[in-house]
């Protein structure tokens, strides 16, 4: 008696677990859950550009332009370097295919790094990403990336006090 009814109750088993198995897959994930489950942070790419003068609103050559990041609302934080490049001899600097995290403060930092080279020492600046004009050049893919922008500013930066 015992045997029969274990059999019958494997049976019934199998049985049930074939329809749920059936029942679970599908052609699409859309289907099933209504939305496609995604791991990873929100991000963004970007492109910052920009044009380095004096107050005069003469371009400085040689400005070295760094975008930096570190956790968002702290303040007397280290920033840990992403990009830099130099400013050419009409002040324009162009740093391209960055990318951001929801949650990270990024800022544009502008050192004088060559003194007097570049008619006078220029004192750094510090301005927040979001501070600077910005362009969707690219569209969002519809899940975690929002796309790509394009950054631009004109940053005016005072001569040293000597």
């Amino acid at each position: 008696m015992k045997v029969r009814f274990y059999r019958w109750y494997n049976a019934l088993l199998t049985s049930l677990l074939a329809l749920l198995g059936y029942g679970c897959s599908s052609e699409s994930p859309m289907d099933m859950y209504g939305t496609i489950v995604e791991y990873g942070a929100p991000s963004v790419r970007y492109c910052v550009k920009g044009n380095v003068t004096d107050e005069d609103g003469n371009p400085i050559k040689n400005i070295k332009a760094s975008v930096k990041t570190g956790p968002y609302g702290e303040e007397g934080i280290l920033y840990y370097p992403i990009d830099s490049t130099l400013t050419d001899v009409d002040g324009k600097f162009t740093m391209d295919n960055l990318y951001d995290y929801m949650g990270y403060n990024q800022k544009l930092i502008l050192e004088d790094i060559d003194g007097e080279e570049n008619g006078g020492e220029f004192q750094s600046d510090t301005l927040s990403i979001d501070q600077l004009d910005a362009k969707q050049i690219e569209p969002s893919s519809g899940t975690w990336d929002a796309g790509k922008y394009e950054l631009t500013g004109t940053i005016r930066l005072k001569k040293k006090e000597q």
